[in-house]
């Protein structure tokens, strides 16, 4: 509602792509809370990311924005971040005044249903609810007849947005404590290799550069609901691009009155560079544009 312009403008192009994530740091508004995040990609704004959390973590940390050495002394370092899904708690790991890795508890998950959906041209397609701080549709990749690999992702990010529109068409799912409808956002399409990979479609059509801690999570909640993964169990899992997060249940708990675990991610995130963006007035893109649209 309030100064979209700004998110526009960082994450389109010419400034941005399509796919691009971003974070904005605010004050926190939880009591406990580190810093407030903010989570925008170039369509508009997730509830929690997880490699968006632990970019966070490593640039408040490396760039001294924190009060506090960043030693090894302070080894691990744990900080809470206030996003707009709740009060996530991180704790970095430090190794020569570096950030070496990153392990954030992310909220409670649960498996929500399972259902079929229609998908023209395949047919009918089992798909899988779950939510991990954003609500996932999880299809098996054996399903669409399609490796997950690089060279599939254009059929894949076409399949990813088919699936969400057919399931949020017939899903309907009231968070079992804050009583809010759900809609799905994203499309998690895996297939079980060792580790097991994932490409994670949301948006118009972007894909994370990363095995998705979101997504992580509500496969964790998937494999426990179905008796595929125990507590303390490590998880690893992979984007299309190879990219790896380890995964893990901290425990079981409830949600209201659905069982639930608590999820435990870790990754890691490096510093590319420090940009000063400007805008001009005469600009008849100014605030960016997606070509996508056009």
């Amino acid at each position: 509602e309030h100064q979209d312009h700004i998110r526009q403008m960082l994450m389109l192009e010419p400034r941005g792509h399509q796919d691009m994530f971003g974070a904005i740091l605010t004050e926190p508004v939880t009591d406990g809370a580190d810093t407030g995040v903010i989570f925008m990609d170039s369509g508009g704004y997730l509830d929690m990311c997880g490699h968006g959390s632990m970019g966070a973590v490593v640039v408040l940390l490396e760039t001294g924005m924190l009060s506090g050495d960043i030693q090894e002394k302070n080894n691990p370092r744990t900080l809470a971040l206030d996003t707009p899904a709740g009060l996530i708690h991180a704790r970095a790991v430090i190794k020569d005044n570096r950030v070496t890795s990153v392990t954030i508890q992310n909220r409670d998950s649960f498996f929500c249903e399972s259902m079929e959906i229609e998908l023209d041209p395949i047919g009918k397609v089992p798909v899988d609810i779950a939510y991990g701080g954003n609500y996932f549709a999880l299809v098996n990749a054996d399903h669409l007849n399609l490796p997950v690999t690089p060279a599939h992702i254009d059929p894949l990010k076409k399949l990813g947005i088919a699936i969400r529109t057919a399931v949020n068409r017939q899903f309907i799912f009231s968070h079992p404590v804050s009583g809010l409808s759900a809609t799905v956002a994203l499309t998690e399409i895996y297939e079980n290799t060792d580790p097991p990979r994932n490409i994670v479609v949301f948006g118009t059509g972007q894909v994370d550069r990363s095995p998705c801690g979101t997504g992580t999570s509500a496969k964790m909640a998937f494999l426990h609901h179905k008796g595929r993964l125990k507590p303390e169990e490590p998880y690893a899992y992979q984007s299309v691009f190879g990219t790896q997060f380890m995964g893990k249940i901290l425990k079981e708990t409830q949600v209201g009155d659905r069982p639930a675990i608590v999820p435990e991610i870790t990754g890691n995130a490096w510093i590319t560079g420090f940009h000063e963006f400007v805008v001009d007035a005469t600009d008849p893109y100014a605030f960016g544009f997606d070509i996508q649209a056009t």
